[in-house]
């Protein structure tokens, strides 16, 4: 009967080959962890620089846009705005989109989570049943990607749509050239 050792006789080639595979295993678990501590890195940058931005746009806010925004909810109210009242409300939205569309092209790259719109204070509700965004969405539709466009058009149910009270193109003519719409059909 031969010894035990002998009946296990490991050659040094057979030691080098299984150390060499061990530390290609360790070698690949490291890189593991460093990528998934680099991506929790990347999505923490990613959430603080959109925090910070947000807070920084709504910072800017005075006592009147805080008011337009407010009144933007109310049909009576968009009603009376001026030009000015849209140009700026208009603004607030072209910017909060500009916002949403960062984040949304993040959660598409897989930078943030599917929930990030929400988590972030983007997930709007039914924003095609505010009026002021109603009148404002035919021309700000065309401004925002697809993805974004398909979010908000998904986010109001066709009927819940608020029918758009006011003719921005008629305001627009008759503050800037001193127009106003003919209602009479006379030419």
């Amino acid at each position: 009967m031969k010894s035990l050792p002998s009946r296990f006789r490991i050659s040094s080639r057979t030691i080098r080959q299984t150390l060499g595979a061990a530390g290609v295993i360790i070698s690949l678990l490291f890189v593991g962890m460093q990528i998934r501590e680099s991506n929790i890195q990347a999505r923490a940058a990613a959430y603080r620089a959109i925090g910070i931005s947000t807070a920084e746009f709504h910072r800017g806010f005075n006592a009147r846009t805080n008011r337009l925004e407010t009144e933007s909810e109310y049909p009576e109210a968009v009603k009376r705005w001026t030009l000015e009242d849209w140009e700026t409300v208009e603004r607030i939205a072209t910017a909060d989109l500009r916002m949403l569309e960062m984040i949304q092209l993040q959660v598409e790259q897989g930078l943030l989570p599917s929930d990030a719109v929400a988590r972030l204070g983007y997930n709007w509700g039914p924003i095609l049943s505010n009026p002021a965004f109603a009148c404002m969405w035919p021309e700000l539709r065309t401004q925002v990607g697809s993805s974004v466009r398909k979010l908000i058009e998904d986010s109001t149910p066709a009927a819940d749509h608020a029918p758009c009270q006011v003719d921005l193109q008629a305001l627009r003519d008759e503050t800037i050239l001193g127009r106003k719409k003919d209602t009479t059909g006379a030419r």
